[in-house]
């Protein structure tokens, strides 16, 4: 679970974007410019085979009888 801390920086990050720039750039672009930051951590091929996909349970319930109609 995050720190408030963790989670204030987060926020702080996520309105430094420039996410009209982000949207322009192709996922070619995108994957460049992250490969070529150093704070960036880009997993390998190999330590992605590793990776679980976990599904959070909220969104593995079913909707409401009404919402499935």
């Amino acid at each position: 679970m995050p720190t408030k801390k963790q989670l204030e920086e987060a926020d702080r990050a996520i309105k430094e974007v420039d996410w009209e720039k982000l949207r322009a750039m192709s996922d070619e672009e995108i994957i460049a410019a992250a490969k070529s930051d150093p704070d960036s951590a880009l997993p390998t091929d190999e330590e992605l085979a590793e990776f679980d996909l976990v599904i959070p349970a909220k969104s593995r319930r079913k909707p409401p009888k009404e919402a499935a109609e």
